[in-house]
């Protein structure tokens, strides 16, 4: 996995131990209720105000609480994403923690969001269970899907765990509003992503946020329209993944081996 900032790695080691305490071994041992319960957390579903999810702590241990009316997945994630701020001490001296959607998709800050979004991550996704499963010729989303079914994740947490356990040169883009967001990489991706960066015409985030479907196939475009730098490619591997819902585009992008 490519370099990590030291607390992302620690929130992520924090969970890979919880998957070595409990014997976890394959996605269905991966039973986040009863893991939180065995943490010191009972689980239990009613709508939280103004957030997505909350952690409550006592005496007695804790509460996480998520809303009934998310997707399974999006449940999963906000038990995750709680635990690990317990996990991780960030509501030590506070009795409550309130989560809301933008905190779970917070990769990139420096914040405990991000490091509870990264403890989750490594707790549904464990790297020793998935990572072979990401060693694949061929880079596009038919993998992550198909790993984040398994696993029941979302496609941006699985999307993020693949490249980065990827032997190909690869990364995967998060887009809002017609710009990039945030990204991470494979360890041998070399050109500079530019968070904040307008995207250009002659890719297929440009299309979507301009109103056109995107193709369901990953396509060539011209790497420049990705890249101010040079590099020696002239074209790179696009596959993009749009949601309207929230106004957002994921993508990966590989460069193809000679």
């Amino acid at each position: 996995m490519n370099d990590l900032p030291i607390k992302l790695t620690l929130a992520g080691n924090a969970a890979s131990k919880i998957i070595d305490k409990y014997g976890i071994t394959s996605s269905e041992h991966i039973r986040l209720r009863d893991i939180a319960f065995r943490e010191g957390a009972f689980v239990i579903e009613e709508p939280v105000a103004r957030a997505t999810a909350s952690l409550v702590k006592s005496k007695n241990g804790a509460t996480i609480r998520i809303s009934p009316f998310d997707r399974p997945e999006r449940k999963r994630f906000s038990i995750a994403h709680e635990l690990g701020h317990l996990k991780l001490n960030h509501v030590e001296g506070k009795l409550q923690k309130a989560c809301t959607e933008k905190d779970m998709r917070s990769w990139y800050k420096k914040s405990i969001e991000t490091e509870a979004n990264y403890f989750a991550s490594e707790l549904i996704l464990p790297t020793t269970l998935i990572g072979r499963m990401c060693d694949v010729e061929e880079v596009d989303f038919e993998p992550v899907k198909k790993i984040a079914k398994k696993f029941r994740a979302s496609l941006t947490a699985t999307a993020m765990k693949f490249v980065q356990l990827n032997s190909e040169k690869c990364a995967f883009i998060y887009s809002e509003a017609g710009k990039i967001l945030w990204s991470c990489k494979s360890a041998d991706w070399k050109p500079f992503i530019q968070s904040g960066k307008i995207l250009e015409s002659g890719t297929e985030v440009y299309n979507f946020f301009k109103g056109k479907e995107l193709y369901k196939e990953p396509i060539e475009v011209e790497a420049n329209s990705w890249f101010n730098s040079d590099i020696d490619d002239e074209y790179i591997v696009e596959h993009s993944i749009g949601s309207h819902e929230f106004e957002s585009v994921l993508t990966l992008l590989w460069i193809r081996p000679e």
